[in-house]
């Protein structure tokens, strides 16, 4: 074989590999953070508020694990001043097991979930609550 046939062929094999490295990448789902990035990112003064008002409180909520339960436990006097509230449970790897669920405490100002109602792995529990006058927002992850 020759000097010319060998390059062309280095070439042509040079390409086949591209080609496939591009049709495997193109096979996977990538997933943003979340799926309206850009309005969050507009909004992200306001985030930034809300995480100072939680940081500002005395008393703070809780998210934990007991057993086979994750518990939302709310201080008295932040639960008495609570309008209404949501829970995200946010999965990072996949977007698509992501849960978001209104708070709904008991009298003793908690609210549990079934741990088999989320898959094992990573997941992080963004908190949103209003008062009359501020808002609130806690994250933490949690490994299941």
């Amino acid at each position: 074989m020759n000097w010319g046939k060998s390059i062309v062929l280095a070439f042509v094999l040079f390409a086949g590999v591209i080609i496939t490295m591009v049709y495997i990448s193109m096979q996977h789902d990538v997933n943003l953070v979340a799926v309206n990035y850009y309005e969050e990112e507009l909004a992200y003064e306001d985030q930034m508020n809300r995480i100072r008002n939680f940081e500002n409180l005395p008393y703070k909520p809780t998210v934990t694990r007991d057993g086979s339960q994750i518990v939302l436990s709310f201080p008295s006097d932040v639960a008495d001043q609570m309008k209404n509230g949501e829970i995200h449970f946010f999965r990072p790897s996949d977007h698509k097991f992501d849960k978001k669920i209104e708070i709904k405490l008991d009298t003793e100002y908690r609210q549990t979930f079934p741990v088999s109602l989320f898959g094992t792995g990573l997941w992080k529990t963004k908190l949103n609550w209003k008062t009359s006058d501020k808002e609130y927002f806690f994250e933490q992850k949690i490994v299941l």
